[in-house]
């Protein structure tokens, strides 16, 4: 099946087509930066990036410049989004798609009730459909290939480490929301552990420094009172968090990096490093310079 590319006007190098998906039953928007010189008969690494709505433009800025200075290899740059007039409306089915299991009442106030348990089927769509698209497509090695997820598709990003890791090579994960269903990470981890001795995986995982309880809430409060639109949502969510618990973010990051890593897995290489006076909508653009660096070997962090 052929699929029509529409080339992006501005960004250089860049295209998008959208694909159907038969396993989620919806149409995902693709968007493609490419290398600048694209040599021949040359196969190249891919960075899919979820949220590619609201995340590829800054991906593909980020690694170019940094494929520039030398520190991560020419790459294609694939986000991964969705139809829509509006980046809202566009961005409306993260709640179905980036979900691995079914929410309980804290994730429905959380994020709201079209709140769908769509992870599997997503999963699904990248490994059987959308990946052997895009190394068929464009001239994309199988072997090297790095998935990137932030907040709610970090979470994604983490069960996917954690229920199928051979699915990617590398894995960003930035500010993810692994609180879910009252930190389920845990059985995951716990499962995997049980049946493997080994998880072949480069893993960069952060969040910013000040995603803790108190300035979370000092967040939401002041978003409470910018957004006239969102206010009840989020008073309500401050008042059902106040009373039943908010959920960790930075903590979590450290304790999932030192949980692997006491698995003593062979093949995995993993490393958490918070990003100071960053908080959850500043940290991301850090998370992917970091990350990149890590995973593709030219950030090395001090033992």
């Amino acid at each position: 099946m052929q699929y029509s590319t529409t080339t992006m006007s501005g960004l250089f190098d860049a295209e998008y087509f959208d694909i159907e998906s038969s396993h989620v039953n919806d149409t995902f928007r693709i968007f493609v930066g490419k290398p600048s010189i694209v040599e021949p008969q040359k196969s190249y690494p891919a960075i899919y990036s979820l949220d590619g709505n609201a995340s590829f433009a800054s991906m593909i800025g980020t690694q170019r410049l940094l494929s520039q200075g030398g520190e991560v290899p020419p790459s294609f740059v694939i986000g991964i989004g969705y139809p829509g007039e509006s980046l809202a409306v566009a961005m409306a089915n993260r709640n179905r798609d980036y979900v691995p299991t079914e929410p309980e009442e804290y994730e429905i106030k959380s994020l709201g009730a079209s709140v769908q348990a769509g992870g599997p089927a997503f999963l699904r769509f990248l490994s059987e459909e959308l990946k052997p698209l895009i190394e068929k497509k464009y001239p994309v090695g199988s072997a090297n290939s790095t998935l990137q997820g932030v907040s709610l598709g970090g979470l994604f990003a983490t069960w996917t480490l954690l229920t199928s890791p051979n699915t990617f090579d590398k894995y960003i994960l930035g500010s993810p929301a692994i609180w879910w269903r009252k930190e389920q990470v845990w059985e995951w981890e716990e499962a995997f552990s049980k049946t493997h001795d080994d998880m072949q995986a480069t893993v960069f995982i952060s969040a910013g420094a000040l995603e803790v309880k108190e300035h979370i809430r000092a967040s939401a409060v002041d978003i409470a009172k910018k957004n006239p639109e969102m206010r009840a949502h989020i008073e309500s969510f401050i008042s059902f968090s106040d009373e039943n618990g908010w959920p960790r973010i930075a903590e979590l990051t450290v304790e999932f990096a030192s949980r692997l890593q006491s698995r003593n897995y062979p093949g995995l290489k993993i490393h958490c490093h918070n990003m100071p006076d960053e908080n959850h909508m500043s940290a991301p653009p850090a998370i992917t310079s970091r990350g990149l660096r890590f995973v593709n070997g030219s950030w090395h962090p001090e033992k």
